[in-house]
């Protein structure tokens, strides 16, 4: 047994989907969550600025002695986890392979939309996966660079739609049966887009893979914890605004989250 914690780390709050079902799913388990919305979006930053990013809080969460690192950002995953998986001994899950996964298998069409950032798109991180699994699904890739700060925003539904139409009229002429939220941001705005898209539409959350495979690798490894479990929430924005959000999101009116500073 591991009572060690696990680590998450995201470019802002849109990695709280992950990190809520991870808590349902592993009730014994204490997390670090570390924000990164000093230097978010990653979504419009070149690859070696996410690396580099992302290296400096990976480095936060090692200070902190945790025992695998969930990568809760697609950005994150698609640009840098495969080159710091080699720098690090600590296991890093990543969404991308999670959420493909549960998109090759829901999809009856063969048909799949993916909607990210500017970085994870442009990776096609989430296409190659998908039809490593399913070589006959069609995947359709479209980058929706303003919703990620528009999550951060936190604007209204009525401001949300809006956007969320904008950002999806390229999908317009396009046939599909499954989206895949490519960003952990996405799940936030989840009624918007379903009201964008319609409820024929199958809506594929990463987290929920990301939770159980995360779950695999601790019974595999030996790593699991007996409790009681402790979470610790870190920021390198507003502490206060963040503690917001976390409470809303998370249900739970015992979040206080810290600033701090990864570095630049």
């Amino acid at each position: 047994m591991d009572n060690r914690p696990i680590g998450l780390l995201d470019s802002g709050i849109g990695g709280l989907t992950v990190l809520k079902k991870v808590i349902a799913k592993l009730p014994n388990e204490s997390t670090v969550f570390i924000g990164d919305q000093a230097h978010m979006p990653y979504g419009d930053r070149n690859r070696e600025e996410v690396v580099e990013l992302t290296r400096n809080s990976v480095k936060f969460l090692l200070s902190k002695n945790v025992k695998v690192i969930i990568f809760a950002c697609n950005t994150a995953t698609a640009a840098a986890m495969d080159i710091i998986q080699k720098e690090i001994e600590p296991q890093i899950i990543g969404v991308i392979q999670s959420g493909s996964l549960a998109a090759a298998r829901v999809s009856k069409s063969k048909k799949v939309a993916v909607i990210g950032t500017k970085v994870t798109i442009a990776s096609h991180a989430y296409k190659n996966e998908i039809q490593f699994r399913d070589s006959e699904i069609a995947v359709t890739e479209l980058a929706t660079p303003h919703l990620a700060p528009l999550v951060e925003k936190q604007a209204s539904f009525e401001e949300n739609l809006k956007e969320v139409k904008n950002s999806l009229l390229p999908l317009k002429n396009h046939k599909f049966d499954t989206m895949v939220l490519g960003c952990t941001h996405y799940p936030i705005i989840r009624d918007e887009i379903r009201a964008a898209v319609g409820e024929a539409v199958t809506l594929v959350d990463p987290a929920d893979q990301v939770a159980q495979y995360t779950e695999n690798v601790l019974k595999r490894d030996k790593l699991q914890a007996t409790g009681p479990a402790k979470h610790e929430y870190y920021t390198t924005g507003n502490a206060a605004n963040f503690t917001v959000v976390a409470e809303k999101w998370l249900n739970d009116q015992t979040v206080c989250a810290e600033h701090v500073e990864t570095g630049d």
